[in-house]
């Protein structure tokens, strides 16, 4: 095992944009509004969920987000971690 190996910020932002939107692409699915997947969270707005879901302003799901995520979509957490893009190839 390689103890040195360099990860590219490139490669995590990458991640971020997969998370929130397959974030996005479940919650819309099950009908649920930015707004109702924030109160049922716990959360008093919808920042978060919005600025995560598209991966501005620094803004990122944390694993407490998104097990809490998770459990309000019904939904496995590793669903969140999909390629979009193998997802979209899939529909075709």
């Amino acid at each position: 095992m390689n103890s040195s190996y360099h990860f590219s910020e490139d490669v995590f932002e990458h991640l971020h944009r997969i998370i929130g939107a397959n974030v996005k692409r479940i919650r819309t699915e099950k009908g649920l509004s930015q707004l109702e997947l924030s109160y049922a969270m716990g959360n008093k707005s919808v920042s978060l969920i919005s600025a995560a879901e598209l991966a501005n302003d620094n803004k990122r799901f944390n694993i407490n987000h998104l097990y809490k995520i998770s459990k309000v979509l019904d939904v496995p957490i590793c669903e969140f971690f999909k390629d979009v893009d193998e997802l979209k190839k899939k529909k075709k």
